[in-house]
């Protein structure tokens, strides 16, 4: 029987085995380490994901309308205009003021039609039109710009001392503004709010080029002469220059350019060509207004000479009528009415 010299028996078994099961441990470790390496990035990647987008939607969710009677700060950022309307003015040129080519040659609005279609889609709910003047208003003072109640919402407002009826539906199928032309350029930047928050958009009617008298022959401008800010339900996408038709009642822009003149400060209204005494309109008061059955003060504007703006244009304003007043109403001293 022969003695085997070294190690006992089994003894170098043992330490292969040993020695093996090390390395499978170490190489389980390993797996781990960057099995664990590998969740922590997606963790952090995936918070990284979730902050930016979270970052790009703060101004618009810390403004819902769920958050609208909440503090909110003001103003707000104003976001960059879409390209199509990056070198949109509200300002006529002087020299251009009195022609009769003074009209609207084409409409366009800040959403495409399959952005329009989308939110129809998702079933948006849109806000009602109190809810969005309101919150507008609010940027508007926040930025001591312009927006005043004119037209048949003045009326209403001065007559019944109301915007809606008891019931809740409007007097109007449409909200009537006056804005300058500074106004009516920052408020269109303020259509992204309007959009994710509320479920409206604009769409802004433009001023036709110069030099033919075929209308056929003559196209949009960038000159915006009017605006009309409206709800996504019940709208349907057309980019013409008619009445707004939705859910809601639009809230309209009426763009008042100061013209000038020898003897009186005048207002040429770009829509309409109704020319008013500056002095008559500007400048805007405020008018915090209670209304009976809205939650929340109504920080609105009316012009500096309300009753006599109202008498001009529609003679009897205290009495109901059906009627609507002419358009191209003029109410100056200085200028010949025509």
């Amino acid at each position: 029987m022969r003695l085997r010299i070294g190690h006992p028996s089994g003894s170098s078994n043992n330490n292969t085995s040993t020695q093996h099961q090390e390395e499978q441990q170490q190489r389980r470790l390993v797996r781990r380490r960057r099995g664990t390496r590998s969740v922590e990035f997606k963790i952090i990647f995936t918070i990284c994901l979730v902050s930016l987008s979270l970052l790009t939607l703060v101004p618009l969710d810390r403004n819902s309308v769920q958050n609208i009677n909440s503090e909110i700060d003001l103003p707000l950022p104003l976001p960059q205009l879409p390209l199509k309307f990056r070198n949109i003015t509200a300002t006529i040129p002087q020299h251009l003021q009195f022609q009769q080519s003074n009209f609207g040659c084409g409409a366009d609005y800040f959403r495409s039609n399959l952005e329009w279609e989308q939110k129809t889609q998702q079933q948006t709910i849109c806000s009602p039109t109190l809810e969005v003047f309101s919150w507008l208003m609010d940027q508007v003072n926040s930025r001591n710009l312009t927006m005043m109640i004119g037209y048949g919402e003045l009326i209403h407002l001065l007559r019944e001392k109301a915007l809606i009826h008891s019931d809740g539906t409007y007097y109007d199928d449409d909200f009537d503004t006056w804005v300058t032309p500074s106004s009516f350029e920052t408020i269109l930047k303020l259509e992204p709010y309007l959009w994710n928050n509320f479920g409206w958009s604009i769409r802004v009617f433009f001023r036709c080029s110069e030099g033919t008298k075929d209308k056929q022959e003559r196209h949009k401008t960038n000159i915006a002469i009017f605006a009309q800010i409206l709800p996504v339900c019940g709208h349907q996408y057309k980019a013409v220059m008619e009445k707004a038709v939705a859910k809601y009642p639009a809230i309209e822009m009426y763009v008042l350019q100061s013209i000038g003149h020898e003897q009186e400060g005048i207002l040429h209204e770009n829509w309409q060509g109704e020319l008013f005494p500056e002095g008559w309109l500007l400048p805007a008061k405020p008018f915090p207004f209670d209304m009976p059955g809205f939650n929340k003060t109504l920080n609105l504007q009316i012009p500096a000479q309300s009753e006599k703006l109202l008498d001009c244009m529609y003679g009897n304003w205290h009495v109901y009528s059906t009627e609507h007043h002419d358009k191209g109403e003029n109410c100056t001293s200085s200028i010949a009415k025509s």
